[in-house]
């Protein structure tokens, strides 16, 4: 057989120089000759000639639906708001995780990113080329190496070794292995101010051998490729009972694959599926069982990717799903909305419950915890914190709810929950992270349950739909979603859009339950980027300014510790403003007199 050349998208300068195509050959030279030192990337994938033909047609490689070739696994690790001195201890978690999961260290690569880090796999796990190999590689990393960030699409890009990236002005660096465990995120970031560094120690994409069927390793963690019945195996879903949710989908289901609508059978139940939070590889094992024999499989994961990953939903007015409506069907009583009216006898009563209530028993005062004025957060109110990145948002959150002793709800859906649990073991203790390790090194049997045992912690992030069923199944006072940008929700048109269904559904949440929710909210880059933070900062700031009962922004410099707190809105109370010092070592914060 004639051998073929690896294909991969070559990006230079701005990430919008999208769609040019090359040869593996064309890009090694370039990344070999030092001869591009600005931005560049690749595509994460290679592909074979037809990638070429689709893009000398289309114009774009969005929609390719070809062969997909790994040579090697990108782990992506993204800073975030995690403070530089808390950052490489998180990598060396991760590391250590991969090293558990059975991975020689000599298979492992370590490039720093210019922000964070890509770690290199050799294709250990032994995947073959395949138009649905993205999928497979997804599964399995989210199911053994969750940590990283899904970067595993079709045509996702990954910035190429040496070059630059221009908002940090470090270069994309290879760090050894044996070292990375002795540097810190300082002393990384001073060695990436030069590509030189290491410079030797690239190794080429070897793409030409994977085309033809060759390795650059030999596999041997194939039995870890997640299958689509393992997944269901191995997840925690717990089959329910669909006739008490949606029984048009139990018809079509029942009813099987019929010919000329069966995918859009397909997608309606896929979209059910993940409106009811059932999780993707439990909806896509479903889909390839009712398929089977009538549709193609990797028609059929693709179908429920794109509803999954997409903003795609059907409600009960879909000519689909209409033709099977059933009036045992848990969503045919919500069709016919009736309001309820109350006359101002039933108003006089409600209130009268209301201020029976002990209200300083639910409320929150923040006067409680530092030396300030009153101020007061009550049951059914929804408060967003906002700032800019490394200010300490997430942190000043935990300092209220680590220090107020009322059931807490904490959903902290950027971090780690080891470095989520640490911090607050910081908050409660006033000690640096150093002495948390080592107290539990000094005592495995050691616990913070007399002071933390209020706190419910959760990391992964959920559909709305999900929040609002741990909420009502575990009644807690206080419900901190960290951050909002993390939560998913059904079809949206937009990031606006998909920001104040989110905020509506949270105040939704406060009033129906009467708790307090915390919410901690991005600002927008512009306002990022100006050093200009206020009120219209905020994400969709019409409509979280409409719905919020109180914002309060944290506010100051990067590489100082001085921060301002102060409330941008507050519904019911006066204005708070209280300057403090942010105490890295402690993640605490302590009022400025």
């Amino acid at each position: 057989m004639e051998n073929r050349e690896a294909i991969v998208e070559i990006i230079r300068g701005s990430v919008s120089n999208r769609n040019q195509v090359g040869t593996i050959e064309e890009y090694n030279t370039i990344v070999r000759s030092n001869a591009w030192s600005g931005e560049m990337y690749k595509s994460y994938y290679a592909f074979d000639e037809t990638l070429k033909d689709y893009v000398e047609q289309h114009k774009s490689v969005k929609g390719f639906d070809g062969l997909t070739y790994i040579d090697k696994i990108i782990l992506d690790i993204d800073k975030g708001s995690i403070p530089d001195d808390q950052f490489q201890p998180y990598l060396l978690e991760c590391l250590k995780e991969i090293d558990e999961l059975g991975i020689d260290k000599s298979h492992v690569n370590i490039w720093f990113s210019g922000t964070g880090y890509h770690i290199e796999l050799l294709n250990v796990f032994g995947f073959q080329p395949s138009r649905v190999l993205h999928e497979k590689v997804k599964l399995t990393m989210k199911e053994h190496l969750s940590f990283a960030d899904s970067i595993f699409d079709k045509t996702r890009i990954i910035r190429a070794p040496w070059s630059l990236n221009t908002k940090t002005k470090l270069y994309k660096v290879f760090i050894p292995y044996d070292l990375i465990w002795n540097l810190t995120y300082e002393n990384v970031c001073e060695m990436a101010q030069s590509k030189s560094v290491y410079e030797d120690k690239w190794i080429e994409d070897n793409w030409y051998d994977t085309l033809n069927k060759d390795s650059e390793v030999e596999p041997y963690l194939q039995h870890l490729i997640v299958s689509t019945s393992e997944a269901v195996t191995n997840s925690n879903y717990r089959q329910t009972d669909t006739t008490s949710v949606v029984t048009c989908m139990q018809h079509v289901f029942n009813e099987g694959p019929t010919k000329g609508s069966r995918n859009m059978k397909l997608m309606r139940m896929a979209s059910s599926y993940k409106r009811a939070g059932i999780p993707y590889v439990v909806a896509l094992n479903g889909m390839l069982q009712w398929g089977s024999g009538s549709l193609d499989d990797e028609e059929i994961i693709r179908s429920t990717s794109n509803i999954y990953d997409g903003n795609y939903q059907y409600g009960c007015q879909d000519v689909i799903m209409a033709e099977y409506c059933d009036p045992k069907c848990i969503h045919f009583k919500r069709k016919d909305y009736t309001l309820e009216i109350r006359d101002v006898n039933e108003l006089e009563d409600a209130f009268k419950a209301y201020i029976a209530n002990d209200m300083t028993k639910m409320s929150v005062n923040l006067a409680d915890i530092w030396n300030t004025p009153d101020y007061i957060i009550k049951p059914g109110e929804l408060v967003v914190f906002s700032g800019d990145t490394g200010m300490g948002k997430s942190a000043f959150v935990q300092n209220i709810v680590t220090k107020i002793d009322k059931q807490t709800l904490f959903l902290s859906l950027e971090m780690h929950e080891h470095l989520t649990f640490r911090r607050f073991i910081q908050i409660a203790t006033n000690q640096n992270e150093h002495w948390v390790y080592d107290q539990f090194k000094a005592d495995p049997d050691i616990t913070f349950e007399h002071m933390l045992g209020h706190i419910k912690l959760m990391t992964v992030a959920p559909e709305i739909e999900a929040i609002r069923k741990v909420v009502a199944l575990h009644e807690p006072n206080i419900l901190v979603v960290d951050t909002t940008d993390e939560v998913h929700v059904d079809r949206f048109d937009g990031e606006i859009q998909r920001q104040n269904m989110v905020i509506g559904a949270l105040k939704e949440m406060a009033q129906k339950h009467n708790i307090i929710v915390f919410a901690v909210h991005h600002v927008n880059k512009v306002s990022a980027a100006g050093n200009t933070i206020s009120l219209h900062s905020l994400k969709g700031s019409t409509n979280i300014v409409q719905k919020a009962d109180k914002v309060l922004m944290v506010k100051g410099k990067r590489d100082e510790r001085a921060r301002v707190i102060c409330s941008e809105k507050s519904r019911d109370e006066g204005r708070f403003e209280m300057t403090c010092a942010f105490d890295f070592e402690t993640m605490t914060f302590k009022e400025l007199l």
